[in-house]
């Protein structure tokens, strides 16, 4: 089988167009960097890694010291006490009956009994979403099929 002499042509024509500008150049000589124009050290190898390290050990610390803020709030460890709602329940005040209308029996015996108790805080669950399971159909036996006699005209 004869060798095509005309695509072997057309590559070699179309590598001489691409790299004939190329060869004809120099190579520039090598020279030393300049010590000023370095640039920040940050930016290359070692400080890369030790800045990574560093944004790291602070995310840990911040998420750290959440945890540890719910965990002094709830005086509980588990995650899920703290999604708990803490509401305050007041005792509403005594009403002064009707017939009573002496301005004496309504003003404080003591300092102290001004001031109200302190009202204790109630801890609630969270609401969770009531779910309820998809219906499961019964299975049971199928019924077999009796024979029966084929009825003749």
């Amino acid at each position: 089988m004869p060798r095509e002499p005309r695509f072997d042509q057309h590559l070699e024509d179309d590598l001489h167009l691409l790299l004939d500008r190329h060869s004809t150049g120099t190579i520039p000589a090598w020279r030393m960097p300049e010590p000023g124009r370095r640039g920040l050290p940050i930016v290359r190898g070692a400080g890369v890694a030790l800045t990574a390290k560093i944004a790291v050990g602070a995310l840990v610390a911040v998420m750290a010291a959440g945890a540890t803020t719910e965990a002094v709030i709830t005086h509980s460890v588990n995650p899920v006490d703290w999604a708990r709602q803490v509401t305050q329940q007041v005792q509403p005040a005594q009403k002064p009956q009707p017939g009573s209308t002496n301005p004496a029996s309504l003003a404080p015996k003591s300092p102290q009994a001004a001031i109200s108790p302190i009202p204790t805080p109630v801890v609630s669950a969270p609401a969770l979403p009531t779910v309820t399971p998809p219906a499961v159909p019964s299975v049971g036996p199928l019924p077999i099929p009796s024979p029966s006699i084929p009825a003749l005209p």
